[in-house]
């Protein structure tokens, strides 16, 4: 299968899960390949209908390679996502201009054009602060290319490959990479469906909570310019979070937080720490939900979400959709623990949660 991140918190808790009586695993239904994700699609139908930002669709096959420029992929298969689409990621040297990008059949047709996509920002989504269990990594290096690409509606489950060169400025070409892409299919595991109430979570192993509040100090200057170390200063805690799956393939789940802060103006006035009386804030995200049953893999992409702070209220949609999860599952018949790494030039995080329904 085809942005949040764990560190299994001990391996005690884990063996408390799996010893339960009611997490046994005779209690799941056993869950077969889906053979609608096996299907070979026209690598033409596929190409008509993605699209890649700041591209150009050209007809014929690209230039010829003469090997001068190298570079590699982390990987020869990976998954894409119905109405999202798969991202293209890898390490480019420092003279990296763009790509070619040619899509091709399990049959060894490819279509009839090619996409020309020169070296640019890729697509950056402007994710919620408020949401504060799935959140990706804003940790980015300036050698590590990310192209992505969109499916529409047209592309339905089933497996294709693309063929990707790079160029330089200097009209060098590297030697082509293939990469075969399983396009999921919505849904996929029956054990999952029901409501999932979060325990507990961790980013890098720092366990948190529902309930558990986090706090920042602030330093301001009064009136009389008096220096005053306000401790405490900004406090939010998750509250709940239940996460329910569908057997249409469409997940929700709904986060539910409190906060607190200082009261800017009368605290400097008093010159003594003035709190704003407790809110509440909310976020609500809706998407769509994949299993991979070979890898055990969830993937979670949001198409639309409500925010509630601050008394108003934000909703957003995007016909793509945001990769919100797409890590290792472990699910019995009571207990699901998600868990997801990324690792880029050096720098890693990892997060996990856990859910019971």
């Amino acid at each position: 299968m085809k942005k949040v991140t764990l560190c299994l918190i001990a391996s005690i808790f884990l063996s408390v899960l799996s010893c339960s009586d009611d997490d046994s695993s005779p209690d799941l239904i056993n869950v077969e390949s889906d053979a609608s994700e096996e299907v070979s699609l026209d690598p033409v139908d596929v190409s008509e209908n993605i699209s890649i930002n700041g591209s150009t669709k050209i007809a014929g096959n690209p230039p010829a390679p003469n090997g001068a420029i190298a570079f590699s992929m982390p990987t020869s298969t990976q998954s894409g996502f119905q109405n999202n689409g798969f991202d293209i990621s890898f390490d480019a040297p420092a003279s990296y201009a763009g790509a070619y990008i040619q899509l091709k059949g399990e049959n060894g047709d490819t279509a009839p054009e090619y996409f020309d996509v020169p070296y640019g920002p890729g697509k950056s989504l402007k994710r919620s602060k408020k949401n504060k269990l799935f959140k990706a990594s804003e940790k980015v290096n300036e050698n590590d290319i990310t192209i992505n690409v969109d499916f529409n509606e047209n592309v339905t489950a089933g497996t294709f490959c693309y063929i990707i060169c790079i160029y330089d400025g200097q009209g060098n070409i590297s030697d082509p990479v293939e990469v075969c892409v399983e396009v999921e299919a919505w849904g996929g595991n029956p054990n999952l469906v029901g409501t999932w109430q979060l325990e507990k979570f961790a980013y890098d192993g720092q366990f948190e909570l529902p309930g558990e509040e986090e706090c920042d100090d602030s330093t301001i200057f009064c009136n009389d310019q008096t220096e005053l170390l306000i401790e405490n200063a900004y406090c939010d805690k998750l509250t709940s979070l239940p996460l329910t799956f569908n057997a249409d393939g469409t997940f929700e789940y709904i986060e539910n937080g409190k906060y607190t802060n200082y009261d800017y103006d009368a605290s400097i006035e008093a010159c003594q720490p003035i709190f704003e009386p407790e809110k509440e804030d909310q976020y609500i995200s809706r998407g769509k939900w994949a299993y991979d049953e070979e890898e055990n893999k969830l993937t979670l992409v949001e198409f639309e979400f409500v925010e509630i702070y601050e008394g108003n209220t934000y909703e957003d949609s995007d016909p793509n959709g945001y990769l919100l999860f797409n890590g290792d599952a472990q699910i019995t018949a009571s207990s699901l623990i998600i868990t997801e790494t990324y690792e880029e030039a050096g720098f890693s995080e990892t997060f996990e949660a856990y859910f019971r329904k």
